[in-house]
């Protein structure tokens, strides 16, 4: 049973009751995520603009709010509305879309998609969203409303210590491919088309990708963040991570502006689901060119060394 269907029929169920309760004023507070760890790339809890829509147990809409950037003082955010004391209500809340959504019934909430121009469309804040089961009001009158948010996050580092001594790899660039550009922002979402994807998502090159080029203290590299929406799982495609290299050893090397290629699923026929972290690390052995199972290496670029 889709989770929209069972909504609608916890929401009938709850109708079926006659409710008579005095209403009572109640404080709606939306809580910002708190980061992955401080290496996030952009600011990970950053909140700019937020929308929230309260329903009742007949599915009617009893309070709809929006706040725009230029409106939001960035403190707390805490929304009155006035609601049946013990009755049930359905909360849905959502933050850094860029602008205010026009729901009239649940159906229409539950069946919305959020899409993104471009695979790094968040400088404002990552996009969120949050959906209360019961959302109750009791005798506190204070629903804690806890903001998730819509991208997974991918921890990148780079192992060379099993490689031999004569081979030399320098990461050049790192792309997230096959990634989805649209995600339902309530409920599992998953990739049923292809214009739901970015075939080139999140990237980074050059003096970006600086961390996978050097070693901290244990021996590994330093972190690279990539973000990417929700893909859930058994959709259409699965998102991958491409790297490219530059490659020197004493018996071949990459042509001038070539790349050796590793290509690799982030995750195993389970997409990447919203909120969550997926730490990698690439750890290439003997001469970096044996992948592990489940692994592409694109090795054209590579000449015999003279």
């Amino acid at each position: 049973m889709g989770r929209g269907v069972r909504w609608l029929i916890i929401l009938l169920v709850a109708a079926c009751t006659r409710v008579e309760k005095p209403p009572c004023e109640v404080s709606i507070t939306l809580l910002a995520p708190l980061p992955h760890t401080r290496s996030g790339d952009p600011e990970e809890s950053l909140i700019t603009d937020y929308n929230l829509y309260v329903y009742n147990a007949f599915g009617l809409l009893e309070k709809k709010i929006y706040v725009p950037r230029r409106d939001f003082s960035g403190e707390a955010m805490s929304v009155s509305a006035r609601l049946l004391k013990d009755a049930p209500y359905v909360v849905l809340a959502a933050a850094n879309l860029g602008y205010e959504l026009n729901f009239g019934t649940i159906e229409e909430a539950l069946s919305y998609r959020y899409h993104m121009a471009y695979p790094d469309e968040f400088s404002q804040g990552i996009p969120m969203a949050a959906m209360m089961d019961y959302a109750v009001a009791g005798n506190d009158a204070i629903i804690e409303v806890p903001l998730e948010r819509l991208m997974s996050r991918v921890d990148l580092r780079v192992d060379r210590r099993a490689l031999n001594e004569d081979v030399s790899i320098r990461i050049t660039s790192v792309q997230v491919c096959d990634s989805a550009s649209s995600v339902l922002l309530f409920g599992e979402s998953r990739v049923e088309s292809w214009g739901q994807i970015f075939t080139e998502g999140y990237s980074k090159t050059g003096p970006e990708v600086y961390n996978l080029n050097h070693d901290t203290l244990d021996g590994i590299s330093g972190v690279l963040p990539l973000y990417l929406l929700e893909s859930g799982p058994d959709g259409l495609v699965e998102p991958y991570i491409e790297i490219k290299a530059d490659y020197h050893s004493s018996t071949c090397h990459t042509r001038p502006g070539e790349s050796l290629i590793y290509r690799f699923y982030i995750t195993e026929d389970e997409g990447a689901e919203r909120n969550a972290l997926y730490p990698i690390i690439l750890k290439p052995s003997g001469t970096g060119l044996d992948c592990p199972d489940g692994w592409r290496l694109e090795k054209g670029a590579l000449v015999t060394a003279f």
